[in-house]
Parts: structure tokens; C-alpha cells; sequence
């Protein structure tokens, strides 16, 4: 028997599961994965062994290459397979620090091999009760019915799934302002899996008024969350329909926290309205009542009131109590997260006439724009504005556009600005990089043009403590969407190079999961 082989059946018996060091997976993954490839012998040992008892009868025959899916597939297999020793320590998915592991980097390896780096994508779009929102709700029968639809699954398409971005982020959440109230909430999120496809699920969402949140997580992650959390916090008392308020889920992913925020802030271009929206902020950032936890440990200052936090958080959905007269002075709730994600219609004004805004967009100035912009000037001022970050912005005012015009067109009793905006905080242990941040100016069903911004974030390793999710995800929305995701490429609706539409076809037997 030859070294080689010799070498390669030692290999093999060595358990598949033994843990590699956490510096090697995070920082030399490549030189990682070198080293095993280089381990497995290229030549069969059988085949040489055969190859040397006959060679003075027979041709030498030709050796044979162990194929790199063969070695892929051990890679994978031997990252996700949980080992019987480790099972039995209790440490898969227990609720204590304690029965971590030493290397608790291996947690994340599995899900992401680029270094802890988990991207997301977020939307704001002011959708303005837009009238073909929900049209692709139904099968067509005539490509004349079939081309509404076919325009809002692109339009969908260029805001949760836009080519600027290489792949699908991990994390996709959309948050959306005016939204008919007279659809169902489901009908919006069956759409959102329809574009979004198979690989995500509708980890969470939140509605309220014409305001909606929906979170969408890759679908192998739902396993290492926290249950969701949820609060929101009203600004207007009255009124039959509710459309000012700020929706917020908080949520743990493996050791990292995040707080995800969508907010419609008062409107108006006046003094009052600009001290509105600081009211407005503050409301948000004050009044919250989760992360329950950190609530009842350093607001209430009671850690023995079991339960309090939610019945509050509930009880707070239906009250007044966010709609104080002035500035309230209470601690910022918001800062009990690693991460903190915040998008919205938050109406922020240009303090500049119409026609200046104007010519500043058609010579592409808008650092012209930003120096009179609301947010901007008062982040500048040390208000309470200054602990939130926001990409630098090279695009134009997205709000207000008259629907009337062909083309892009600014309304002209209001003055252009960038109403539409996502902020984010991070800390020192789990920092955040936005590497894009734009408008999608192709979106003409709105007076408002959808915004977009991609993240990326190196999650803190960690299992989970407590309140584990278990996989909790929609499944109504998960089963309806997949089904109308085929039923609208059966008949060929929003599938690219114009494929022609086809009757009715045999179903395959095969199931294939991407």
C-alpha cells in the first residue's frame, strides 16, 4: 500500500466534526480549505495498486481524479453535522452562557463562511395608496391584463432584489408608508415571497394603519433568533384612519441584537411642522417599551416583573400616551441594541425655494440641497438627531412628483426633498457598513420614489440565552407565495425575453429546494 493511501484512509477516519480554530475559520478560510483539498490524494489508491500488478500484462490505465464536487460535499457535511459529544455537553440551542463552547465562532461558520458578514437590504416606500399595488394578486388570462402586472413585479423586483447588489442579502426588510387600508396585510406579503422567492421567509411583520413592516430572513437563519418583540408608538389621537405612528420589532440573531424601525412622521414645511418631527423622533426613541428585558431592568427597575413588559407593549398599542405636549425626558430605549435600522416617510424639508431645488437637480448639486436640509442642519447642531448615521446622499429630492406628467416632474405647490430617508446606529462590537444608498427612480406608481440601502454587519458570535424563536416563520405566507410565484411563471407574468405563455403542463414529480 502507498503512503498516499495509507494517508488518505487515516484522513478519513479522523472524525469529520473536530472543530477548527476560530482565527483559522474567520480569518484564513481559504488557506483552510487549501490544506484539506491538498490532504485528499488526486490518484485512486485502488486504481494504482491495480495499476502496478499489471502492468507487464496490460496498458497502464489512466488514474483517477477524486472530483471537486466530491470534495465540496465533504466540506459542507463535515461543517454541518452536529457531533454526538457535543450533543450530549447540551450546548445546541440551550439557554446558557455557560454551556458555550469554547470556539463559538463555529456557530456561524456554517452560515456564513465570508467572515460573520450578514448583508441586508432595506426599503422605504411611500406607496401613496398606489392603485396597482395589489393587481398581481391574479392569474391572467390575456397578456393585456397579464402587463400591469408584470410592471409591479419589475418595479418590486428593482427595489428587494436590485442588480446593483451581486446577490440576495440575507436579511430583506421593507417598510412602507400609505398603504391601502382597504387590502388585506396578507396580500402585501404574499406579494413581497412571490418577488422575493423561495430562500427567504417572512421571519416577522407589523401593521398599522396604512404603516407595514415585514422583515424576510434567509430561510436556514430563522433557527438561531430570538422570539420578536414589537411595539408601536402613535402620534396622532384621533382620526379614522391612522397614518402617523412608528413601528418597531427588536430581535436577537445569534449574539447580536438589532431594532428595526418604520416611521411616518407629521407633514408640513412650517415651523411647527419641523418641531413635530422632532416630537416625533423623540416619541420613537423614549417610549418604547422593548427590548422587554432591558425595559424592566433599567426603566422600571423592577427584574422581577414577569411579563409586565409584553401586557405594557400591548396595552400600548391602543393608547395616547405617546402624544405628550412637549419634549419628554426619558432615557433613549433605542441604544439597548447592537444595531439599529430606521426607515421611513419621516418628512424631513429643503429650506430653499422651489425653483432653486430644481436647477440644483438638473447640474446634479444635491450637496447643495443637503446644506439646507432639516435632518442634516440639526445633526450638524448636536440635536437629537446626532447619534444616527445616514450614507451620504447623490440622488435627487424623492418626493413630491406630479403623477400627471410623463416624466418626472416635481409637483409645483411643494418643494422637492428628501422626505424618504434610513438611518442607522451601530456600536464599538458589531459595526455596520452601508455600501449602498440610492433611489429607484424607474418606480412611477407613487408621488414618493422608493428608498434602498444595503448593509453589511459582522454579527457577534454567541448562542442563544433565552426567548429562543425555534424557527418561527409565516407559513401561510410562505405556501401562498411559492404557489403564485409559479402560477405566474406557468403563464410566462414577469419572466424575462419575453418566454411565451404556456397552457396548462404536466407538473413534475421532483422537488427541488434551492
Amino acid at each position: 500500500m502507498t503512503d498516499d493511501a495509507e494517508e488518505y484512509r487515516s484522513t478519513e477516519r479522523r472524525p469529520s466534526s473536530v472543530p477548527l480554530p476560530s482565527s483559522t475559520i474567520e480569518e484564513e478560510p481559504n488557506s483552510t480549505i487549501s490544506a484539506f483539498i491538498n490532504a485528499i490524494p488526486l490518484i485512486d489508491a485502488s486504481t494504482t495498486t491495480a495499476s502496478a500488478t499489471s502492468a507487464t500484462d496490460t496498458p497502464p490505465t489512466s488514474t483517477r481524479r477524486r472530483s471537486s464536487l466530491s470534495i465540496l460535499h465533504t466540506l459542507v457535511t463535515s461543517s454541518l453535522l452536529l457531533p454526538t459529544r457535543d450533543a450530549r455537553k447540551r450546548n445546541f440551542l440551550v439557554g446558557s452562557g455557560r454551556q458555550m463552547s469554547d470556539n463559538a465562532a463555529n456557530d456561524l461558520s456554517p452560515c456564513f463562511p465570508n467572515g460573520r458578514l450578514l448583508t441586508i437590504m432595506m426599503a422605504t416606500w411611500n406607496t401613496g395608496e398606489a392603485k396597482n399595488l395589489y393587481e398581481q394578486n391574479y392569474t391572467p388570462t390575456a397578456k393585456q391584463s397579464a402587463q400591469p402586472k408584470e410592471r409591479m413585479l419589475e418595479d418590486l423586483s428593482d427595489i428587494l432584489l436590485p442588480t446593483f447588489v451581486d446577490y440576495v442579502s440575507d436579511l430583506i426588510v421593507i417598510c412602507t408608508q400609505e398603504v391601502s387600508v382597504a387590502k388585506k396585510p396578507i396580500d402585501w406579503e404574499v406579494l413581497l415571497q412571490e418577488v422575493i422567492g423561495p430562500t427567504h421567509v417572512l421571519f416577522h411583520s407589523v401593521h398599522f394603519g396604512t404603516l407595514s413592516l415585514c422583515i424576510f430572513l434567509r430561510r436556514d437563519l430563522i433557527w438561531y433568533c430570538s422570539e420578536p418583540e414589537q411595539d408601536i408608538i402613535k402620534f396622532r389621537a384621533v382620526g379614522p384612519v391612522r397614518t402617523k405612528a412608528s413601528l418597531v420589532v427588536t430581535f436577537n440573531l445569534f449574539g447580536t441584537s438589532f431594532m428595526i424601525i418604520n416611521s411616518h412622521f407629521e407633514a408640513g414645511e412650517s415651523a411647527e411642522g419641523r418641531s413635530n418631527r422632532k416630537l416625533n423622533f423623540q416619541n420613537t426613541i423614549t417610549k418604547l417599551s422593548i427590548p422587554h428585558e432591558y425595559v424592566r431592568r433599567n426603566v422600571t427597575g423592577n427584574k422581577h416583573l414577569s411579563g409586565v413588559g409584553r401586557v405594557e407593549s400591548l396595552k400600548r398599542n391602543e393608547s395616547s400616551s405617546s402624544l405628550d405636549s412637549g419634549l419628554p425626558s426619558g432615557a433613549d430605549i433605542t441604544k439597548a441594541c447592537d444595531c439599529v435600522f430606521w426607515a421611513g416617510d419621516m418628512n424631513f424639508r429643503i429650506d430653499m425655494p422651489h425653483q432653486e431645488v430644481v436647477n440644483h437637480c438638473k447640474q446634479e448639486k444635491y450637496s447643495e440641497l443637503l446644506h439646507k436640509d432639516e435632518f442634516r442642519v440639526n445633526k450638524e447642531k448636536g440635536s437629537i438627531y446626532s447619534d444616527f448615521k445616514e450614507e451620504n446622499i447623490d440622488f435627487p429630492p424623492t418626493y413630491k412628483f406630479d403623477l400627471r406628467a410623463e416624466n418626472d416632474t416635481y409637483a409645483k405647490h411643494r418643494t422637492p426633498s428628501y422626505t424618504d430617508r434610513i438611518l442607522y446606529r451601530d456600536k464599538v462590537g458589531s459595526p455596520i457598513e452601508c455600501t449602498q444608498y440610492r433611489s429607484v427612480e424607474t418606480v412611477k406608481h407613487s408621488d414618493h420614489k422608493p428608498v434602498v440601502a444595503h448593509f453589511r454587519v459582522k454579527l457577534k458570535p454567541g448562542l442563544h440565552t433565552e426567548n429562543l424563536a425555534y424557527g418561527k416563520f409565516n407559513r401561510e405566507v410562505y405556501q401562498r407565495g411559492c404557489e403564485q410565484r409559479e402560477r405566474h411563471h406557468t403563464y410566462g407574468v414577469g419572466v424575462r425575453n419575453n418566454i411565451k405563455r404556456r397552457g396548462g403542463t404536466t407538473r413534475s414529480s421532483v422537488c427541488v429546494i434551492q
